[in-house]
């Protein structure tokens, strides 16, 4: 349509309208034609609703037959303030055909393209409201209106600001961020399609969803790192990697992916330290109860099989492909490998969508067993688990509790000058087991009396400390309570039983218990709980 033509409507328009609103005020002229509209307008509905005859719809707008009074009006002095004019650059990128060089076809990604590139350093100040409800939005569908203002939010996003926006808005600047117009680098495109889901995405949760799906394409596709924005696949990548995280990491993990939320628990709460470490020790027992007695993954049990399909690279978005990608395969996390196979792409997945329900379950009974262990206030009623895996629970809780109150036993310290006293001790018992070779005769021979030994090597008496113990006995309890080799008594045909029951009998008023047992192998250990109490006597 040319500009004469636009304007004679837009003249016949304005005509028409400012006779709309005279009309009522003015007379009408009374004619043969309008005579018969009145007896016209007498009849029955149902024959007014025939339809008209051919030639009378072929007079219909004429001078005859119009019920409008024309007069005597200026024609409008300024008609170019009737429309906004579109800007130049606007009308040129309408112009582009879309034509792909490579290939010698058109389509609408190409033509996308291009229109992009063309405006990728456009701006435009168009502030009249505007609402676009375009499901696909793209130049070419858009009205010029509704460019006008795409370009005006995006020129204030780009300046920093965070206008006000609508879903198609931020639909159109995905689409641009991932053909990288406005970008020189896949990098800087990258981090706009994070902030654009972090500016905008909890506003808009259909846009947050796509850009959750495409980020993974888009690291993938240009072979950048993965960076997790989704926190469920955080978590999960943090359930596989347990081992490399804190246990109160692995809770919050387990936690995103459950039904039953254990960071919200009275007992969590309470002791988040201990609940978390707890946690851990059972997941390791499931992991080692599944490998062994089920021969399954208990982290695909909760999390899902591997799987590989086909993929579309950027589903629901307008992409442009303008090269070939070479064959081979991308590691984009612990959960996925894309591969690409001459221009076909494949995705594959180590974990499926998580089972809530079996998290949900594991959580569950966990925190009733160690309420039930603790004797937290508030029963809880645990959840439905596969047989065995209930038992294997409240095993490794049990077993975690045992360790930690073996941990924190009393660890026994002696410095070198109580070290040096019960050595000297026990060496002294030591010589007066021993008996001199001179008295070793043939069995055959009578046996002499002991000679007397000299007054230099009689033993002193206020060194053996005063126990209601035998000499092979004290020596027996001094070697346990030092460390030292009690070989010598064994070579003397001493019967260490014999000796560790004389121990617990003489000294069971002073403790009221055996300080002594008996191993399977017959080796007397000394309790260690007594270790201090013993060396006390000793020393005294």
């Amino acid at each position: 349509m040319s500009m004469m033509s636009l304007l004679k409507r837009l003249f016949r328009a304005a005509g028409e309208a400012y006779l709309d609103e005279k009309l009522p005020a003015s007379k009408p002229r009374q004619s043969a034609s309008g005579s018969r509209r009145k007896t016209a307008a007498k009849k029955p509905a149902s024959a007014a609703r025939k339809p008209a005859s051919q030639s009378a719809r072929r007079k219909t707008g004429t001078a005859s037959h119009s019920a409008k009074v024309y007069s005597d009006q200026s024609i409008l002095a300024n008609p170019a303030g009737m429309f906004t004019p579109v800007p130049q650059q606007l009308r040129q990128m309408r112009t582009l055909s879309g034509y792909n060089n490579l290939d010698g076809t058109r389509s609408m990604e190409s033509l996308f393209y291009q229109q992009g590139k063309f405006m990728e350093q456009y701006t435009d100040d168009y502030h009249e409201p505007v609402q676009c409800g375009r499901a696909v939005p793209m130049y070419y569908n858009m009205k010029d209106h509704e460019l006008r203002a795409y370009f005006t939010w995006r020129t204030l996003y780009r300046q920093g600001a965070l206008p006000a926006s609508q879903n198609a808005f931020l639909l159109l600047y995905a689409y641009e961020i991932l053909n990288l117009i406005g970008f020189s680098s896949a990098e800087s495109a990258y981090d706009a399609l994070g902030n654009l889901l972090r500016d905008y995405g909890e506003q808009f949760p259909s846009v947050k969803k796509s850009l959750l799906r495409w980020m993974p394409d888009f690291a993938a596709y240009y072979h950048l790192p993965y960076r997790l924005e989704d926190e469920k696949e955080a978590a999960e990548i943090t359930v596989l990697r347990h081992s490399s995280h804190s246990a109160e990491k692995l809770l919050l993990a387990l936690d995103t992916l459950s039904k039953y939320h254990i960071k919200d628990s009275k007992l969590y709460l309470a002791e988040k330290e201990k609940v978390s470490e707890l946690l851990k020790a059972v997941y390791q027992a499931m992991l080692m109860h599944y490998a062994e007695q089920k021969n399954q993954s208990f982290s695909a049990y909760l999390l899902g099989e591997q799987s590989r399909a086909e993929h579309l690279m950027f589903e629901g978005a307008v992409f442009c492909h303008r090269s070939i990608q070479a064959d081979g395969s991308y590691r984009l996390s612990p959960l996925c490998v894309y591969h690409c196979c001459k221009g076909k792409w494949a995705k594959e997945t180590f974990c499926s969508k998580p089972h809530t329900d079996r998290v949900g379950a594991l959580l569950r009974t966990f925190d009733a067993m160690l309420r039930e262990k603790l004797n937290f206030k508030g029963k809880l009623k645990s959840g439905e688990l596969p047989e065995g895996d209930a038992e294997i629970i409240r095993k490794a809780i049990d077993d975690w509790f045992a360790e930690q109150a073996r941990k924190n036993a009393p660890v026994i310290t002696l410095n070198e000058a109580e070290l040096a006293e019960i050595r000297k001790a026990a060496e002294h018992t030591t010589d007066m087991l021993t008996l001199p070779e001179d008295e070793i005769t043939e069995a055959a021979a009578p046996v002499p009396e002991p000679a007397a030994p000299d007054e230099d090597d009689e033993p002193d008496d206020s060194e053996i400390p005063d126990l209601p113990l035998s000499a092979p006995a004290m020596a027996l309890l001094i070697c346990l309570a030092t460390g030292e080799s009690y070989q010598p008594l064994v070579d003397a045909g001493q019967m260490l039983s014999v000796l560790a029951d004389e121990i617990n009998e003489n000294l069971y008023d002073s403790f009221g218990d055996t300080i002594i047992e008996m191993q399977d192998d017959g080796t007397p250990v000394l309790i260690e709980d007594y270790l201090d109490d013993v060396k006390g006597m000793l020393e005294t």
